[in-house]
């Protein structure tokens, strides 16, 4: 319990950095020279670098059966990325340090996932352990979004990234004192030559629907994320009210997750997912329609709560409980890759849509994404559910 505790520790500090950053990079980006058009490409150069990071460093994990040292490695990156993003003179170098994070940030989300995976595998209810790590990751996300505009508008946005480096380089400390579990050891084989037996669905690969929805989603995410801020500054919000709106989500993100995984322990997990792609087109349809009336702004930012805390905690779950052992890195960063990639398409098609057909235009395709990713959850659940009358097991429902 105590290692569950320490690692719920350090994805509240990594959410926190996130916190403090997140809302405030893309207007960063823009006061060091940036258009709309570089900073949607610096953002695709992060998530092609996550994407392509993040099955290397499962499969590595899985390869030396050790998550620690590539935990380690990946929040010291991350530490050194933010304390020289905060320094550069112009947007070009900033590109680069980029995609040095993008690398850091896949070195600790895949291993990170891969080791909740191995501490949860013989307990029960484990979405609703889940839905409480990573609840408290968005409470602590809530934390830093709340302060880090107003000390941006005090000071200045290059001080919160020096911020960032600090608090990564804590959570960094605190994973030396991680324990890892213990390597499954193989049992011993007759060497009798047999026609091997059918892998058990928990060693075959997550289901091309269930990436398909998570790669939909994060898409849809991206895209509406990445412009975000930009959005709410055209709209007239100050800093300080741009990052306590996002703040306000992220702060609902917490009760939502613990939620959606005691409903996904009782009901399965393809029903929470799609509830989440379906708030999440909702909001973006609000996004267009609203953003500019603050009560019904306020209402739209719960419900993006509950839509992210939906989709989060329960995608997380099915990943982490797919494989075995001497898979889950694999499984992680597979998962972790899909969401790379809809982080991919998603921030390319942010800026670039702003730039040509405005944040209108932006938040349609969000939606229409959104849609896509619920539609894929909704077959998934029809699938395990055919698949649980033949009694084939295909799902992790």
């Amino acid at each position: 319990m105590s290692n569950l505790l320490l690692l719920t520790g350090i994805i509240g500090l990594v959410y926190l950095s996130i916190g403090f950053s997140s809302p405030l990079i893309t207007l960063y980006l823009k006061d060091l020279g940036a258009s709309y058009q570089q900073i949607a490409l610096i953002l695709t150069s992060f998530s092609a670098t996550a994407l392509l990071s993040n099955y290397a460093w499962g499969w590595v994990t899985d390869r030396i059966g050790r998550r620690k040292p590539i935990l380690l490695a990946g929040l010291l990156g991350l530490g050194v990325a933010y304390w020289q993003l905060s320094r550069v003179p112009d947007a070009n170098i900033a590109w680069g340090i980029r995609v040095l994070e993008g690398m850091a940030a896949a070195a600790y989300a895949t291993p990170s996932l891969a080791l909740m995976g191995d501490l949860l595998a013989d307990t029960g209810q484990r979405g609703r352990r889940m839905g409480y790590y990573r609840g408290s990751a968005s409470m602590m996300f809530a934390v830093g979004a709340f302060f880090g505009g107003s000390i941006a508008d005090r000071v200045s946005i290059s001080l919160v990234l020096s911020l960032c480096a600090g608090v990564y380089l804590l959570a960094a400390f605190c994973t030396l004192f991680v324990r890892e579990v213990a390597p499954v050891k193989k049992t011993a084989t007759p060497e009798v030559v047999a026609i091997p037996a059918p892998p058990p669905a928990k060693e075959r690969q997550l289901p091309l629907l269930f990436l398909l929805g998570a790669m939909l989603w994060t898409a849809a995410h991206g895209a509406g994320a990445s412009m975000w801020p930009n959005y709410m500054d055209s709209l007239g919000y100050a800093k300080t009210e741009i990052t306590r709106l996002w703040g306000l989500a992220a702060l609902v993100e917490f009760p939502s997750m613990a939620v959606a995984g005691i409903a996904s322990d009782a009901i399965g997990r393809a029903p929470l997912l799609f509830a989440g792609g379906a708030f999440a087109a909702i909001v973006h349809i609000g996004y267009v329609t609203l953003a500019a009336v603050v009560p019904a702004l306020l209402i739209i930012q719960v419900i993006r709560g509950f839509a992210f805390g939906s989709f989060t905690t329960t995608g997380m779950t099915f990943a982490a409980e797919w494989g075995s052992q001497q898979r889950r890195g694999r499984n992680s960063g597979v998962y972790n890759a899909a969401n790379g990639a809809g982080g991919l398409i998603g921030t390319f098609l942010g800026g670039t849509i702003v730039q040509l057909l405005g944040f209108g235009s932006l938040y349609t395709v969000c939606a229409l994404l959104a849609a896509g990713s619920a539609i894929a959850f909704l077959l998934l659940r029809r699938q395990q559910k055919a698949a649980s009358e033949e009694k084939l097991p295909v799902g992790a429902d």
